[in-house]
C-alpha cells in the first residue's frame, strides 16, 4: 500500500513510518515545509493526495504547554484546519484513497472516573474533550467521497525515547518520580511500537472502521504507573506532586495528569490483537530498558 503521513516525522509518526515499511509499505510523508521529496501539508490548502492508497493523518498542534487562550487556538485549529484541508485533497484527487486513518485521542471521553469507557461510550466535556470531537467530525467527511475513516483515540503514549516519557524518565531516573495528585486517577496507556502496529492494522484491515481506542486491555492507576515507573528505573519514588500545586504551577494543562480515564480496547480486543506490551508494568521494562 502506498501510504501518506502528515506528522509523520514526530515520535508516533516515526514509529508508525518504520512499521509500515517493515510491512512493505511504501510512504510518502507530508510535511509543513514540503521539499526533500515530502509534500506539503497546510492549513491554508488542500492537501495533494494523489497516489495515496491509504492516509495516516497525525498532524497538529502539541499540547504541551501552558495552555493559554492563544495556545487553545493553535491547538484547536491545527486539527480541524488540517483535517478540513486533508479531506478537501481527497475529494480533489481523480483516484480517491481507500482508507483515511485520523489520529484522535482519547481526551474525546473526557474525565471518565471510575467508570470503564469504550468506544461505544458517549462523549465527554472538557477543552480536550471538545477539541477531539471537533477533530473527528471533520474526518469523518472523507465518507462522502467513499473512504473508510478510521478514529484512532489514541491513549498515553509510552516510549524509550520520545513523547511525555522523554521528560518524565529522567526524573525517575534521578529517584525523583513520585504520583500526581492522589494517585487514584486512571491511566490508559499504549506503547509505542503497539501503537505503530495498531495504526499499520488500521490501514489494511478492512473490516475496521469508525472509533477505535489505541490503549492497553489493563488501564493502570497512577500510583500504579509510579510504582511500575520507579520499578523499573530501579529507584525509589518518594516525591508526589500535590493537585493543587499541579494545577497552580500548569493551569488547566494539569488536566492531562489530574483527570481520570479508564478507557478500555473493546474493539482492538475482539480483533485478537497481538499486544507487546499489554500493561504497563510490562511497558516500562522496555520504556528503561537499556540499549
Amino acid at each position: 500500500m502506498i501510504i501518506g503521513i502528515t506528522g509523520g516525522t514526530g515520535f508516533i509518526g516515526g514509529a508508525i513510518r518504520q512499521a509500515a515499511l517493515a510491512k512493505g509499505d511504501e510512504v510518502i510523508l507530508f510535511s509543513r515545509r514540503g521539499g526533500e521529496g515530502r509534500r506539503r501539508f497546510s492549513l491554508s490548502a488542500p492537501s495533494d493526495v494523489e497516489g495515496c492508497e491509504g492516509l495516516l493523518h497525525l498532524a497538529g498542534e502539541s499540547i504541551m504547554g501552558l495552555w493559554t487562550q492563544e495556545k487553545r487556538r493553535k491547538i484547536l485549529e491545527s486539527r480541524v484546519e488540517g483535517t478540513r484541508r486533508l479531506v478537501e485533497g481527497i475529494a480533489a484527487a481523480k483516484v480517491k484513497p481507500q482508507v483515511l486513518v485520523s489520529a484522535s485521542a482519547i481526551g474525546f471521553y473526557g474525565d471518565t472516573g471510575e467508570r470503564i469507557t469504550d468506544e461505544e461510550s458517549p462523549a465527554g466535556t472538557g477543552f480536550l474533550a471538545e477539541v477531539a470531537q471537533a477533530w473527528e467530525a471533520e474526518a469523518q467527511k472523507a465518507e462522502q467521497y467513499g473512504v473508510r475513516v478510521v478514529r484512532l483515540r489514541i491513549g498515553f503514549v509510552l516510549g524509550r525515547n520520545g513523547g511525555a516519557m522523554k521528560l518524565i524518565k529522567p526524573v525517575f531516573q534521578a529517584g525523583l518520580g513520585g504520583r500526581l495528585g492522589s494517585g487514584r486517577q486512571w491511566m490508559s496507556c499504549i506503547e509505542i511500537q503497539d501503537l505503530a502496529a495498531m495504526a499499520v492494522e488500521c490501514l489494511h484491515n478492512e473490516s475496521i472502521n469508525g472509533p477505535i481506542n489505541a490503549v492497553m486491555p489493563e488501564p493502570a492507576t497512577n500510583s500504579l504507573f509510579t510504582k511500575e515507573a520507579a520499578r523499573a528505573a530501579h529507584r525509589p519514588a518518594l516525591f508526589p506532586a500535590p493537585a493543587f500545586a499541579l494545577r497552580l504551577a500548569l493551569g488547566d494543562l494539569s488536566h492531562l495528569m489530574l483527570d481520570s480515564q479508564r478507557i478500555v480496547p473493546k474493539r482492538f480486543t475482539e480483533l485478537g490483537f497481538p499486544y507487546r506490551f499489554g500493561n504497563v508494568g510490562a511497558a516500562m521494562e522496555e520504556v528503561f530498558r537499556k540499549a
